[in-house]
This record gives C-alpha cells, sequence and structure tokens, in this order.
C-alpha cells in the first residue's frame, strides 16, 4: 500500500504579475480543503524538491523542462499535477500540441484543461482513455468572475486616478521582441531544449508564420498607435507590452507619438477593468476582456495560418486596418455592449469551461482531494504544527539571474495577507491563516505554525 501524503500543495510560478494572485485564490480555497501550501518562485522550490515533505505538486505547464520537474516530484512520492497556462488563449484546431512534452505528460497523475474542444484535442493527440483529461476552467480565469474581479477594483481606480479616460492597447510580440533573444536564437534555443525537431519541416513552417505575423502585428500597431491618439485627444493611450517583451523596443518605436504612456506594472485584469476599451493583437488579454464583460478589438492585419491558433480573434470583433480600428473604437466606446454577438459569448464559455455554479479552482481541488483519497489517503494532522519540513540539504536561498528578478520580485507579505483575506470573504471562507517564509520568495500558508527547530534552521539558513 502507497504511504499517506501530506495535505501540502505546492504551487511553484513564474511571472507574478500573470499567476500570483490565480495561486492566492486556489491557495484560500485549498486550505479550506484542508491543505497547506507553499507557493513562490518555481526555481527554488524546484531546486528543493526531493528536500521537502512530499504532497502535490501542480505544475503550471507541460513543457520538456517541467517534465524533469515532475519526474523528480513523482520519484520522490509526490502527486503530480499540471494545468497549461497557454492553452486557454488558444484554439488547437490542429489538435497538435507542440510545446507539450510527452514525457511530462507520462509523469503527470492529473492533467486540467479549460474547453470541450481542446481537452478532446489533448486526450486524442496523447492516445488517452477518456476521462484522462480532467476539463476545468483555469483558476486565473476564475478571478475574472463578477463575484471575485472586485478584488482588482481598488487598482483599477488608481489607474483612472493618473490616467483618466484611457484605451488601453496590448501588444503580443513574445517571439520577436523577447528578453530571451531575437526570434532566430529562441527558436534555436527551442530546438536545443529539444521541444521540437528543426527537421520537422511543418513544425519549422509554422514557426516562420508565427515571425511574419509579429512581424505584421508590429508594423500595424506602429501605424495604428499615433492615428488612435488623433482620433481620439480626450483619451490617452496607454500601450502595455506583453511581459516576455524588451519595453525599450517599444519606446524606441513609438518615439514621438503625442499622448501616448508605455506602461507596464502591475497585472493586465486592472488594466482592462480601467480601460475604456481594449486593443490587441491576437493577445490573451482579448480573451480576458471578454470574461470581465469589457470591449475588446482584435487586430488582424495580414492573412497568416498562425492566426487560426488564437482564441481571440474568434470571440473578438476583427478589425484589418488602422481605419477599422478607429470606426470600431468610436462604437464600442458610444455602446461598449453591443462589441460581442452571442456567439461569441457562447464559444468564450465553452472553450474557457465557464461554470457558473462552480469556480475551476474548487473543481481542480476537489479532484486532487478525491485523487489523494483513492491513492493511499491522507495522513492526518491532529496538532497545530505544520506538515511541511525542510531535510537534510535544502537550500534556503536562491539569488535571481537573467530576468527572474523582474518576473518574480520579492513578495510583499502584507499584500499577500491582504489578498488573501479578500478571497476568504468574497467566498465565505473564514480561515486563519498565517503566513511564514521558506526560503527566497517561497512562503507557507497554513493555519499551523512551523515548528521551533525548523524556524531555528530557517534563521541560519538565511545566513
Amino acid at each position: 500500500m502507497a504511504p499517506k501524503l501530506s495535505k501540502i500543495l505546492y504551487l511553484p510560478m513564474e511571472i507574478a504579475s500573470r499567476e500570483l494572485d490565480s495561486r492566492l485564490l486556489l491557495t484560500t480555497i485549498a486550505a479550506s480543503h484542508g491543505f497547506e501550501i507553499v507557493l513562490g518562485q518555481k526555481w527554488l522550490i524546484e531546486r528543493n524538491i526531493e528536500r521537502m515533505t512530499p504532497g502535490v505538486y501542480l505544475s503550471k505547464t507541460l513543457t520538456v523542462r517541467d517534465a524533469k520537474m515532475l519526474s523528480r516530484a513523482k520519484e520522490a512520492g509526490y502527486i503530480t499535477a499540471a494545468i497549461d497556462e497557454e492553452i486557454p488563449g488558444l484554439y488547437v484546431h490542429d489538435k497538435k500540441f507542440w510545446w507539450v512534452s510527452p514525457r511530462a505528460v507520462e509523469a503527470t497523475d492529473l492533467i486540467f484543461l479549460p474547453g470541450s474542444f481542446n481537452s478532446q484535442g489533448f486526450t486524442e493527440s496523447f492516445g488517452f482513455a477518456p476521462g484522462r483529461v480532467r476539463q476545468a476552467a483555469n483558476p486565473r480565469w476564475d478571478l475574472l468572475r463578477k463575484e471575485l474581479r472586485s478584488v482588482f477594483e481598488a487598482e483599477a481606480a488608481e489607474y483612472r486616478r493618473r490616467f483618466g479616460n484611457f484605451i488601453l492597447v496590448n501588444s503580443n510580440l513574445g517571439f520577436t521582441n523577447s528578453h530571451k533573444g531575437s526570434a532566430a536564437e529562441m527558436l534555436q534555443s527551442i530546438i536545443d531544449q529539444g521541444k521540437i525537431d528543426p527537421t520537422n519541416t511543418e513544425l519549422m513552417g509554422q514557426f516562420k508564420d508565427f515571425e511574419m505575423m509579429e512581424h505584421a502585428n508590429r508594423a500595424a500597431l506602429i501605424d495604428l498607435l499615433p492615428k488612435l491618439a488623433q482620433a481620439f485627444p480626450d483619451h490617452r493611450i496607454i500601450l502595455r507590452p506583453h511581459p516576455s517583451e524588451v519595453t525599450e523596443t517599444w519606446q524606441r518605436w513609438t518615439e514621438g507619438f503625442p499622448n501616448l504612456s508605455i506602461v507596464r506594472e502591475g497585472a493586465a485584469i486592472p488594466w482592462i477593468m480601467a480601460a475604456k476599451a481594449l486593443i490587441h493583437t491576437n493577445c490573451t488579454t482579448g480573451v480576458e476582456a471578454v470574461a470581465l464583460d469589457r470591449p475588446s478589438l482584435c487586430l488582424v492585419p495580414a492573412e497568416n495560418p498562425a492566426n487560426r491558433r488564437y482564441l481571440a480573434n474568434q470571440i473578438n470583433p476583427v478589425m484589418r486596418t488602422t481605419e477599422d480600428v478607429i470606426a470600431a473604437t468610436r462604437r464600442v466606446l458610444a455602446d461598449p455592449e453591443s462589441c460581442y454577438d452571442s456567439e461569441m459569448i457562447a464559444r468564450f464559455r465553452d472553450f474557457l469551461s465557464y461554470d457558473g455554479k462552480r469556480l475551476g479552482a474548487e473543481q481542480m481541488l476537489s479532484a486532487i482531494e478525491e485523487f489523494g483519497a483513492t491513492h493511499g489517503g491522507w495522513s492526518e494532522v491532529s496538532n497545530g504544527i505544520s506538515a511541511w519540513r525542510p531535510m537534510l540539504g535544502y537550500r534556503w536561498h536562491q539569488p535571481d539571474k537573467n530576468v527572474r528578478g523582474e518576473l518574480f520580485p520579492p513578495v510583499d507579505l502584507n499584500a499577500v495577507a491582504a489578498r488573501l483575506e479578500q478571497f476568504g470573504s468574497l467566498l465565505g471562507l473564514d480561515g486563519q491563516l498565517k503566513i511564514q517564509t521558506c526560503g527566497t520568495k517561497v512562503l507557507l500558508v497554513s493555519p499551523r505554525a512551523l515548528p521551533i527547530s525548523t524556524r531555528i534552521r530557517r534563521a541560519v539558513g538565511r545566513w
């Protein structure tokens, strides 16, 4: 019989602005199910995976790199689970999930994906029996629901105060304007990591399509921005590059443009909530705008096979030219509710697995709890001391390198506590949770305290 597992949920993250709030929502619900939660920057959690109390390891993606971590976690006795942060914004019409590693899939006990179309395509692509993939809304999308989005209202109000009425323009040039290098360097890195086979001419052709699409999108935005500012002089134009993009290049490309601010602070949600309208180029924020009941227009300036892989142009009105965008912006500013038709809304609900009665996070936690109960069971904790333990060789410090410090800056414990309290109040969950550090940018959220011996080791380990 398999040994009983501790009810500890591990939530590694990479980009705090995109992931932290959704993980704190998951944390709030997991705590109500009796879990303790370890969350924070993934690099330290990954480094220590064999040196912590086994529990449930939830990966944010299923890449070649994730395959190694999921395999290590499984060998160390964890239940392994995964979501895929990219799939909610995609329409994988060809059922080819090239970025997903078969080894990562094999090493994962539970896979949570949204949408009947993508979930079925994933199941067929990897030869699963029905039920192997669990359909559930990604917790990141739960945050956009009416009952939860109020947690972002203070931030949205601050953006309105600072910028007044503004039109938000989101770029999405993660392949051709990346912190990680040029498109050629990015592609070579993907090949070197074993994610794609360079002899696969069809897939290599798709990457060329992506590159050409982004070049066309960039040119279209550079043409649009000054004309948009001229057409709407009573609105500020805010350009918000994707988190993976180099902001300095946009500053160079748009130098001298009137009434334009380039801002990349904070998460996307409050920016969308504060904006009068959103304009984007096949960005997932166009899908988020539908969830937030905010008008969004998708600029698709050129015919390209790569466009077919994005959900946003399936559920947002599609514009081809600068003139089209300006005319449509006038329309949605005057009548925001005219932006989407009933077919767009129905497609959104299907692709995101929207359930009006139950959060995706709740569905995930119930499935995890049930899986653990039927695979060895959960160990009981009878005292007020946490079950989490750092074992021999545990590392308490992980220095930042490359852009890691920007992607995951230091965690504000007071802000985390406030967010957990907000979520608990909105969901009617009254948990008395302690927030304790487990190392650089990693936290334990639990109603129980760390044992004194662990606290002493932590104090020594900081040095």
